[in-house]
């Protein structure tokens, strides 16, 4: 070829390249007349969770594959996630995953009548779901406060999950603490597993510790409460002497409440014990949480000496089914020092996040103020996001969103929630300043009554249509 001109040269060697393709696709036609099998099939999660990436191998000789995926949570009643028997001329389809969900992939070769090739008579099933992998399993009717005592969670680099069983029934009468393992205490989706606590709190020593699919009920709680007693996230009091900021705080990784149902709590859903403990993510999502009590003289949720960087609520309904008569100090947050700034660490002042998001309040901190904090959430550069909520008479008769958001001055994003108390429309009510301090307020009664047993009905016409609230309680729900 030293004679061949550069451009003669290129030319040979993309016909070269072409011939080569030509030949694997000759390779691949001579598969005909031929009864087809099914791809493998792999199933895998995005980065971020988002969506499920379904990809098959080739098999020669197909006239494309027909694919369906189902949200399997209900094996007895499969949903479709997207378009069923779905026609692709390829090996990959994406599909919106939620979290903690079963999944079940179907994928059938098809017939290619120009082969005259016969596609699989059957679809390939694959299984998937993007739980947190289980530990151990726990037995229905199993005392856990025992159960944890002779089994202590051991000391572990991954989070332990251990699994509670389909609408089992268990019982809590002591504290449970799982050192500094991160754990997450799961029941079933569909079928919450129940827990009667009697006594005792989910103790973390600074650890991850989440709670899933739960039904608690504390209506027969006979153990302490107030200043010195129990919550049901509770920080160790035997405060850790290692891992701490320069500041001397504790950085604990998150706590979350989520798809759980909490009733007849007499004390704190959360409280600090006191201690510098730093909280990175304190998440409440998609729950019922049912304070029963009027003697609890403390914040619902309490920071007495520690702090909160990223504090979500969403999807969720509070509610006390007996508040108080009068004025005292049971409010819903109280964050007594500080801001961000003073945890060290990596935390930046003014790098705190603060979300409320399609909750429902009803009855809580009736004639007190629903937040109060002494630093945190109130810098120019904290970020509060109060959006789409509903507060039936909760938080006192006047300022409520005021105080919820902490006073924060400098960078709030409210819009379509609505205030209503004692029969008033707080945003209309003469001589009221609520209507500054939020944004498109949805107003008038939200006919909003309380079933028993922590469920709800909303009846406003002006609140189902701008669909606000927790959704529980939306007529399409």
């Amino acid at each position: 070829m030293g004679n061949i001109g550069p451009a003669v040269a290129l030319l040979f060697l993309m016909s070269s390249c072409v011939d080569g393709f030509k030949d694997e696709v000759t390779w691949a036609s001579k598969v005909m007349n031929a009864q087809l099998e099914n791809p493998e099939v792999t199933v895998t999660s995005s980065a971020d969770g988002t969506e499920l990436i379904i990809g098959w191998s080739v098999v020669p000789g197909a006239g494309g594959y027909e694919v369906t995926v189902y949200n399997v949570d209900d094996p007895e009643n499969p949903v479709p996630i997207g378009e069923e028997k779905q026609f692709v001329d390829g090996f990959e389809v994406r599909r919106p995953a939620t979290e903690d969900t079963k999944f079940l992939v179907e994928v059938r070769t098809l017939d290619n009548k120009k082969m005259n090739n016969t596609g699989a008579t059957a679809p390939v099933t694959k299984a998937y779901d993007n739980l947190l992998e289980v530990y151990q399993t726990i037995p229905a009717g199993t005392n856990l406060t025992d159960y944890f005592a002779a089994n202590p969670a051991p000391s572990r680099d991954e989070e332990l999950c251990y699994q509670l069983e389909a609408g089992g029934s268990y019982t809590m009468n002591g504290s449970i603490s799982f050192g500094q393992t991160d754990v997450t205490i799961r029941g079933d989706k569909l079928e919450h597993a129940k827990i009667e606590l009697t006594d005792g709190s989910f103790v973390s020593e600074g650890a991850k510790l989440k709670l899933q699919f739960l039904d608690i009920d504390a209506n027969n709680f006979t153990g302490t409460t107030g200043s010195s007693g129990n919550a049901l996230f509770l920080m160790s009091k035997t405060f850790p002497t290692e891992g701490l900021t320069e500041n001397d705080y504790k950085i604990v990784p998150s706590l979350i409440l989520q798809s759980c149902k909490v009733s007849g709590l007499p004390g704190y859903l959360f409280w600090d014990s006191g201690q510098k403990y730093a909280i990175a993510n304190f998440m409440i999502k998609d729950c019922i949480v049912g304070h029963n009590t009027s003697t609890h003289n403390a914040a619902l949720i309490r920071y007495q000496r520690g702090m909160v960087q990223n504090m979500t609520f969403t999807n969720t309904t509070f509610y006390n089914e007996n508040p108080p008569a009068d004025d005292n100090s049971q409010r819903f947050i109280q964050i007594s020092s500080g801001n961000t700034g003073n945890v060290g660490g990596g935390w930046l002042k003014g790098s705190g996040v603060f979300t409320v998001t399609n909750c429902t309040f009803w009855q809580v901190s009736k004639n007190n103020k629903l937040g109060n904090s002494n630093g945190a959430f109130r810098t120019g550069t904290d970020k509060v996001i109060i959006q789409r909520n509903v507060f039936v008479d909760s938080g006192g008769n006047s300022n409520n969103m005021r105080e919820l958001k902490f006073r924060n001055g400098g960078n709030f994003t409210g819009g379509q929630n609505s205030q209503w108390w004692n029969g008033e429309d707080l945003y209309t009510r003469a001589g009221s300043n609520e209507s500054s301090n939020d944004v498109n307020p949805v107003n008038g009664d939200p006919g909003f009554s309380y079933l028993g047993n922590g469920q709800f009905q909303m009846t406003g016409a002006a609140h189902q249509a701008a669909g606000i609230g927790d959704p529980r309680w939306l007529n399409e729900q």
